[in-house]
């Protein structure tokens, strides 16, 4: 179920994701986006755009890439909402638009 004001919950903010790098026998592993500091932008945009405390969770071993999309879901007051993700940059900056 998903409340209508929470179709309102767009954020236009980018959110700059630490960039994790890794060596494996001198072979770099793609670099990880961090979707925690995504969830936890989520949840301020939650807070601040509609006043509701939200609980956010998007996937891990989520690989950094511009135009990769994925999706997160947010609960707030009992309601579930799920965003939809998308990488602008392969630095970790991304937009969401909640659904």
């Amino acid at each position: 179920m998903q409340l209508p004001a929470a179709r309102s919950l767009i954020a236009g903010v980018l959110v700059p994701a630490s960039l994790m790098l890794a060596a494996c026998g001198g072979s770099q592993s793609p670099t990880m986006l961090n979707t925690e500091k995504v969830e936890r932008a989520i949840e301020h945009s939650s807070l601040a755009q509609r006043g509701a405390h939200a609980r956010a969770s998007c996937p891990s071993g989520i690989q950094q890439k511009k135009g990769s999309t994925f999706s997160c879901t947010a609960v707030a007051k009992g309601v579930s909402t799920r965003f939809a993700v998308t990488q602008i940059d392969g630095a970790g900056r991304v937009r969401y638009e909640g659904r």
